[in-house]
């Protein structure tokens, strides 16, 4: 099981993983060139691209234009799933435009059924490669840390969507 403690900074209240997260995974490894790679696909400046997760200090530009963490301010609530009008438009629009997203409703629907922090755990396990426990992220069809294929359940789960993203 990976020891990674549950970390509210790094579940988005839309029910994604941060630690999951290309950006995320880079900042955290101030891995520099990946950082100017995305910065470029995303047509974003390169200081505008560093993120520590949804609930912290440090927002890519994406995060902190986030729809989701103005709704959830404004309502008061902590996840998604905790609104009246779950699952909205807005969110179901969101969950169809990136493969990543593929399980997002599981997720939310999970948090409101066991607390965040349950949930917290066991996604971290989905996303964890099955031989060697390395946190992978959403893409990584191959675990960095041991070179299994696929890198985790949550890839396995999802291959054929995860597979055809173009980076």
């Amino acid at each position: 099981m990976n020891s990674v403690l549950p970390d509210k900074k790094t579940a988005a209240v839309c029910g994604l993983l941060c630690r999951s997260c290309g950006i995320y995974i880079a900042t955290q490894e101030n891995n520099t060139d990946q950082l100017k790679g995305i910065a470029e696909r995303l047509h974003i400046p390169f200081e505008e691209v560093r993120c520590k997760g949804c609930r912290s200090d440090v927002l890519s530009a994406h995060c902190k234009s986030c729809f989701f963490r103005e709704c959830s301010e404004q309502k008061e609530i902590e996840f998604c799933s905790e609104c009246s009008e779950y699952p909205c438009q807005q969110l179901r629009e969101f969950q169809t435009k990136m493969a990543h997203r593929a399980e997002l409703f599981q997720s939310l629907d999970r948090i409101r059924e066991v607390g965040w922090e349950r949930w917290y755990t066991e996604i971290v396990a989905r996303h964890s490669c099955t031989k060697c426990n390395t946190l992978n992220g959403w893409y990584s069809l191959t675990c960095p840390g041991c070179g299994n294929t696929p890198a985790s359940q949550f890839v396995a789960d999802n291959y054929e969507k995860l597979s055809t993203f173009k980076k």
